[in-house]
């Protein structure tokens, strides 16, 4: 079972939130998400896990699946990669990508069952290698889920999870134009993929924003959730 941090200031939370990091990170490097997310969802359950396995570039970091075996030039964040290319890599490393996701929906729902959440009332978010995961795991998922925010993602491995789609929540998309770990150029790649596979989608883009999130972000997730 994955670790986690869990944070509830109600005492009768109205819904559940799971929040997933991104590749070579951790809670600490992820804690003004977690301050936001508490902040703007007082009525809400928020739940952290971490990553199960330590990073393959950091060993003091974490990772929901390595890189290096897929990219070891990391070509994925190159100006001049192609699209394609991009999209390529991330379907390279599909099995772990599928392995995960369904670790995650196990972890969902033991909290779903501990908290007594319905999955209507339970959302995913995650920030890139965590937004990629929150995207497949949900789709993925047997029930809908209330939905599903992903921050500077892409769908990763969508060739695999075309033939595994089970439900179709909400899919809300955020990047920044300046992001260059998780290109903003493939957003427009995986809008068509969750356009075409009739996922209901919402896309916000920030023009001065690089790979990070930020607070006009989670205050548009909590108005959603709200």
């Amino acid at each position: 079972m994955l670790e986690f941090r869990q944070y509830i200031s109600s005492s009768k939370p109205q819904n559940l939130l799971i929040f997933l990091h991104g590749y070579n990170g951790n809670w600490k490097d992820h804690q003004y998400i977690i301050d936001w997310l508490t902040d703007c969802l007082p009525n809400s359950a928020v739940i952290v896990p971490l990553a199960p396995e330590i990073c393959d570039k950091n060993q003091r970091k974490r990772q929901w699946f390595g890189m290096l075996k897929y990219d070891a030039e990391a070509r994925r964040i190159m100006p001049q990669t192609k699209t394609a290319e991009i999209f390529s890599i991330y379907e390279a490393a599909a099995a772990e990508i599928a392995d995960k996701s369904a670790l995650i929906n196990n972890f969902v729902s033991a909290r779903q069952k501990e908290l007594g959440f319905s999955d209507d009332k339970t959302y995913i978010a995650g920030f890139s290698q965590g937004a990629m995961l929150a995207i497949y795991a949900a789709l993925t998922r047997d029930k809908k889920l209330g939905g599903v925010f992903a921050f500077s993602g892409l769908v990763a491995a969508k060739n695999s999870l075309s033939l595994s789609i089970k439900s179709r929540p909400t899919v809300y998309m955020f990047h920044g134009e300046q992001d260059m770990k998780v290109q903003y150029k493939t957003l427009a790649e995986s809008k068509k993929w969750l356009e075409d596979n009739l996922v209901p989608l919402q896309v916000t883009t920030y023009p001065n924003l690089a790979h990070c999130v930020n607070e006009d972000e989670i205050i548009s997730l909590a108005e959603i959730i709200k």
